[in-house]
């Protein structure tokens, strides 16, 4: 039997306005009034060379339920409340002055399977309310893949490192002006490593790492 208009209707209708939250199941916004908070309750740590790491949250409870609903289910609406928790995580690493955020480099499977590339994505929306406050900050998409590398999901620690390492390049002239490198997450900090190490060989002034959430 085929579906009834209004079930159709329905459905498309949770497509536009889900009828659960992201971080706890619970019928009504995208992301509730208790969850909310959670995306802003601050994480810090530091590469092995002292750069600093910003995240809005620790990659657990109802900020990672959140950021694994926009990366595995698609669910575009909560971008608008990640950039938004990005923007103060951002004053926290990086409280004065002009600023580019670097993304890092999205592989073009990931860019198929969640409908573009999120992290340049999060840094556009976040670098457009920054500049809402009256802050400077713009966004250089000056890191590229200078080779293949795998899916880092079931890599371990030592592996993800070997994974990137080397493979991230500048592309054209540094930016100029203090950057702050861009990731969704950072678990084992590979990554970030391999971003701050290929900008700064490229001749850009890092000034810390910011994430969604941190492991």
């Amino acid at each position: 039997m085929p579906p009834s208009p209004r079930s159709t209707l329905a459905a498309a209708a949770d497509l536009v306005w889900p009828a659960h939250c992201a971080g706890c199941a619970r019928p009504g916004a995208a992301c509730c009034p208790a969850c909310a908070p959670a995306l802003r309750a601050g994480a810090g740590t530091t590469l092995t060379d002292g750069t600093p790491v910003r995240a809005c949250a620790r990659h657990a409870g109802p900020a990672r339920q959140v950021l694994l609903a926009v990366k595995e289910r698609q669910r575009a609406e909560l971008r608008g409340h990640l950039a938004a928790a990005l923007v103060p995580a951002l004053a926290a690493l990086a409280p004065t002055g002009p600023v580019r955020l670097v993304p890092v480099p999205t592989r073009a499977a990931s860019r198929r399977a969640r409908g573009g590339d999120l992290v340049a994505d999060l840094a556009a929306r976040t670098a457009r309310l920054a500049r809402a406050t009256g802050r400077d900050v713009g966004v250089e998409r000056c890191l590229r893949l200078a080779r293949r590398v795998r899916d880092q999901t079931e890599l371990g620690a030592a592996g993800r490192r070997a994974n990137v390492e080397g493979a991230f390049a500048l592309h054209g002239p540094p930016p100029a002006g203090p950057v702050v490198v861009l990731d969704d997450v950072v678990t084992t900090t590979a990554t970030a490593t391999e971003a701050v190490r290929a900008l700064r060989a490229g001749g850009a002034r890092v000034r810390g790492v910011l994430a969604v959430t941190l492991a």
